[in-house]
């Protein structure tokens, strides 16, 4: 909040740029001393240390834009710092999240449970649940964009640094206003506006909002539409209050919505996996065709521009088992534009927030003011999409008069349509995913800061959060994924179950003895009314088994003492010292996935209700860290100002609870995650010389990086592990005012961020290339295995002389062929009982003894030749950590003409440069990994009269048109291993008019 003075209140700009806001109103510093003619950098003001001060003072590597720089920048919202900052990357994620990285270290984690690794604060809440990609920029004081772990200044700790937008306040005692709106390409329109009204003399009301209208730049090819539009609004209302010379402070409301068909994650793409007809020569025919293609295959994504094997995916694999397909459906070429999908729906997102915060400053005497920041967030976000953005070549099977079971499938599927509840009734085969949920948040910090004359001084804070993911009866806080496949499959089993025919062999639970189990051994919950408009309107019931969904509720209790002291060892010396104490409660409880499971598998516990939770899994942390260093100002011959520092700190990220397992395996992976740790050496200075026109800012750091939290897919869920790493970079900031009215600067970082003592199974290369080895289909829940080929070929040779049943391969990684083999030699029923007893029996049937590799540790493993494993691990000893590009490089330059031939009206014409470096998608850095180098330019006309508030700007965003993946993401086993890919916005251009009073 400001008073009105005699006096302009002190503007701020970028510490990247410095004095773009400045230079742009022709307020530039000058010496008293110097030339009429020399302009100098203007004073940059921060509160990175929670105190006004120039951000040459800080000893942090820290960037700061205001408004002004906002706007020149192109910065429309958080995805854009990567353009401004150096060492800055970001991408979309999977799961309606995305990822904003500093120096490599961000949030590869997927859990309800992961905190961030950058946190992202407004008016210094942190907020960890937000919309830093969703939303823009309107109305705002800055943006502070700290490097490095913290967690002694701010309220949450976060290992990779802080994103901390702070709005602009009521000003007391006066009048203000301003309007921006915007006319762009794909039809664009956006409206900004605020006005700030006081109230009496002690009070003031400041009202701000802002609106983004667009068409899609994405073409669905199918209908010829355009979706991947936008149509967002914020409002922001804040009223503040100084009722004494001693207390003051502001309550606010802020909320913001999303309502249209963005796209959560853009193309597909695949190197096509072909069935295979032979293996060492020996044919392979009937239904062991079906376990031979695992969707796609390893390629560079530059080489993937085909189709998904639909066979190799759950949905495809259960349509050929419903008897609705024969094979792959999608057979003919992909579309090369990374714009044009296919999709057999619009996409749907909705995002909304609400939030609510409060904060009192009262001083309690001239040197302590103690701080109070209370805070509630609010946040629901759904979003709905086609899963493979592929429409079938191949239409679903007319099983009219088809055999015996020809009744029964007509009944079920009359002219080969299928009704599904949530997705309507179709003909060919669709998928959908909902991903999203609701959260809310309650923070509460108070801070005690002083300002004594002496050597020493402090600044201490405490912090409490209670935040949850919402129940699934309230929100769906969770993943869903929806096939009519699954549907089909899931009526065609319960049809089985209502013929309640006789058989001599079923033991189901729910069926009795005698009775013919249909293939789930019971009948499965399926919701019975048309469900369409519910997923479509992102909600579901969550209680059928004829979709998988992944719910996970989730609390958060966290409670933190922080705080720094900081003590003047001489005039230019100063020593600091901060401590963190951090205890994080976090519980989620346990809901199992059910897909295809009856009710009398469910536990005791839910009594028949999938919504119940069967538990509850704990994890509690508690930590102290801190930072300490010295920062020392000499007087320097060359110089005007110098400033040098050096600091040791250790950043911590709480650890998590993963995904809920699934029901047919509870132990696929640990329930928990640990927490990571970043020991960070850097050190720093910071200098302007040349009579105050240039400024030159340097950063060399190394992090030694225990316990990265990355996640890898496991059966059909997302589990979360820890690995260590190593860090170090150098970056560079510099601005020079060469002459008159010009304006330079280069911004540059280099990093190399690598795995230290990490090997893993890589999804997309099981077998590690190792020819002793093949991978695998299961043909039961569609994740992956590895066998040794001897193994398979034997088993191959066995079929072809009719030792071995025809079909026989598709239970190698379930061990269901061994089973049968056992009761075919023993005359039993259901094998010896023990899957391993069964494999060894097997193997000795078939004259088969064991085989051994190496992993990626260089362990020696020995397996029987047809035991089925997970995968031969990769050694990725330094390899690089995804998304940590070794270089970013920021370029621009500004000329203003003022006073336009004798007016009041100044011109300026800026170019912005940025270059990222490659980078990789994932810790395995294969060629399917790698993110190519992308470059980005953007150019602006302004056009602005001081003295009247208008202007006018032309602007061009991505004047190349540059077609930049920024990340991607592997499915899992059962979605065939395809790759989706996130891309950044097409160019943008367009004229906006401002006005201000």
């Amino acid at each position: 909040m400001t008073r009105k003075t005699d006096s302009k209140t002190v503007l701020f700009a970028g510490a990247s740029v410095l004095a773009i806001g400045l230079f742009a109103q022709g307020a530039w510093a000058q010496e008293d001393d110097a030339p009429e003619s020399t302009r100098t950098l203007a004073t940059v003001t921060v509160t990175t240390q929670k105190t006004e001060q120039s951000i040459q003072d800080v000893p942090i590597a820290v960037s700061a834009f205001d408004e002004d720089a906002i706007n020149r920048l192109q910065l429309t919202g958080g995805a854009d710092l990567v353009k401004a900052v150096p060492n800055v990357s970001f991408t979309k994620g999977q799961f309606t999240g995305a990822n904003f990285k500093v120096r490599g270290i961000g949030n590869d984690a997927v859990a309800q449970s992961s905190d961030a690794g950058v946190g992202i604060h407004q008016n210094d809440v942190p907020l960890g649940a937000n919309f830093l990609f969703e939303q823009e920029y309107f109305d705002i004081e800055r943006v502070e964009v700290l490097r490095g772990p913290q967690g002694t200044l701010y309220g949450r700790n976060a290992t990779g640094g802080v994103v901390n937008v702070i709005t602009r306040k009521p000003v007391l005692g006066e009048f203000q206003a301003d309007a921006e709106l915007t006319y762009g390409n794909y039809n664009t329109i956006k409206g900004k506006g605020m006005v700030n009204m006081p109230i009496g003399e002690f009070a003031a009301l400041r009202v701000a909002g802002a609106l983004t209208q667009r068409d899609g730049y994405t073409k669905n090819t199918v209908d010829g539409n355009d979706i991947d539009g936008r149509d967002i609004w914020s409002i922001r209302a804040t009223l503040g209050f100084e009722p004494t010379e001693n207390f003051r402070g502001w309550i606010s409301w802020e909320h913001f919505e999303e309502d249209d068909d963005r796209q959560r994650s853009g193309k597909q793409l695949c190197k096509k996996d072909p069935l295979k007809t032979s293996f060492a020569g020996i044919p392979i025919t009937g239904s062991d065709l079906l376990v031979t293609s695992l969707g796609c295959q390893d390629a560079s994504l530059n080489d993937s521009y085909e189709k998904t094997n639909s066979v190799g995916n759950l949905a495809g694999g259960l349509a050929i088992a419903a008897g609705l397909l024969n094979g792959d459906v999608f057979t003919s070429p992909l579309d090369k534009d990374l714009r044009h999908i296919q999709s057999a729906f619009k996409p749907i997102y909705k995002a909304e927030q609400d939030l609510y915060t409060l904060k009192l400053e009262y001083d309690v005497t001239d040197a302590l003011k103690l701080t109070s920041i209370t805070s509630q967030n609010e946040t629901s976000q759904a979003s709905v999409q086609d899963v493979n953005r592929l429409v079938p070549d191949v239409l679903f099977n007319d099983l009219t008069g088809a055999g015996p079971a020809a009744a029964l499938y007509n009944s079920l599927f009359p002219g080969g349509y299928v009704a599904d509840p949530q997705l309507g009734t179709l003909n060919t085969l669709v998928s959908a995913d909902l991903s999203g949920g609701g959260t809310k948040t309650f923070t509460q910090e108070i801070r005690l800061q002083s300002d004594f004359d002496g050597k020493l001084n402090f600044n201490l804070g405490a912090i409490y959060v209670d935040g949850e993911a919402l129940d699934p009866q309230d929100q769906n806080a969770s993943y869903y994924v929806f096939s009519n496949a699954l549907t089909a499959l899931t009526q065609f089993n319960n049809a089985l179950v209502g013929l309640n025919i006789p058989t001599a062999t079923s033991t189901c639970p729910d069926l009795g003895a005698g009775k013919l189990p249909g293939l789930f051994c019971g009948t499965v919950p399926i919701a019975t009314s048309d469900g369409t408009a519910s997923l479509f309107n992102g909600q579901v019931d969550g209680d059928s088994g004829n979709y998988f969904r992944s719910i996970s509720p989730y609390r958060l209790k966290s409670t933190a003492f922080f705080g720094e002291l900081y003590y003047d060892v001489t005039d230019t010396l100063k020593f600091t010292l901060g401590l963190r104490n951090t205890k994080d409660d976090k519980e989620q409880d346990v809901l199992p996935t059910f897909l295809f499971t009856p009710t009398f598998a469910y536990p005791a516990v839910q009594n028949g209700d999938p919504l119940t939770p069967t538990g509850m899994l704990k994890a509690n942390f508690k930590e102290t860290t801190g930072r300490i260093g010295l920062d020392w100002s000499p007087e320097v011959s060359f110089t005007d100002d110098t400033l040098i520092y050096g600091f040791y700190s250790k950043g911590y990220k709480g650890g998590g609870i993963n995904p809920p397992q699934p029901v047919e395996n509870p132990s696929a992976f640990p329930s928990t995650f640990e927490p990571e740790f970043v020991n960070a050496y850097e050190i720093g200075t910071k200098n302007t010389f040349a009579n105050n026109t240039q400024s030159l800012n340097a950063t060399a750091f190394y992090y030694d990086y225990e316990g990265y939290q990355i996640s890898q897919i496991v059966n059909r869920t997302a589990a979360n592990f820890n690995v260590n790493a190593e860090l170090t970079g150098l970056e560079l900031e510099y601005l020079w005012t060469p002459a008159d009215n010009w304006l330079l600067t280069a911004n540059l970082g280099l990093l190399d961020a690598k795995l230290v003592d990490v090997d893993s199974v890589d999804v997309l290369d099981r077998t590690n290339g190792n020819p002793n080895f093949v991978t695998l289909k299961n043909a039961s829940t569609y994740a992956n295995c590895v066998v040794s080929a001897q193994g398979y070929a034997t088993l191959l040779g066995a079929i072809a002389t009719a030792r071995a049943p025809n079909g026989a391969t598709r239970g190698i990684c379930s061990g269901a062929f061994a089973s049968g083999l056992y009761d075919q030699v023993n005359g039993t029923t259901g094998g010896s009982g023990d899957t391993a007893t069964n494999i060894a029996f097997a193997e000795a049937a078939l004259g088969l003894g064991t085989v051994t590799y190496v992993d990626g540790a260089g362990v020696t493993h020995t397996v029987g030749a047809l035991t089925p494993f997970d995968g031969i691990s990769k050694n990725v000893d330094g390899n690089k950590l995804p998304g940590a590009p070794d270089m970013t490089l920021n370029l621009a330059a500004e000329y203003t003409f003022q006073s336009v031939r004798d007016s009041n009206w100044d011109l300026t014409i800026r170019g912005d440069y940025y270059y990222q470096a490659d980078s990789y998608a994932r810790i395995f850095n294969t060629v399917h990994d790698e993110l190519d180098s992308w470059s980005n330019v953007n150019l602006s006309v302004i056009l602005t009269n001081s003295d009247n508030g208008w202007g006018v700007e032309a602007f061009a965003k991505n004047l190349t048109n540059e077609e930049v993946i920024t990340g991607s993401y592997v499915g899992d086993d059962s979605q065939g291993i395809f790759t989706n890919v996130f891309l950044t916005e097409p160019a943008l251009y367009g004229i906006t008019l401002r006005k201000s009073w």
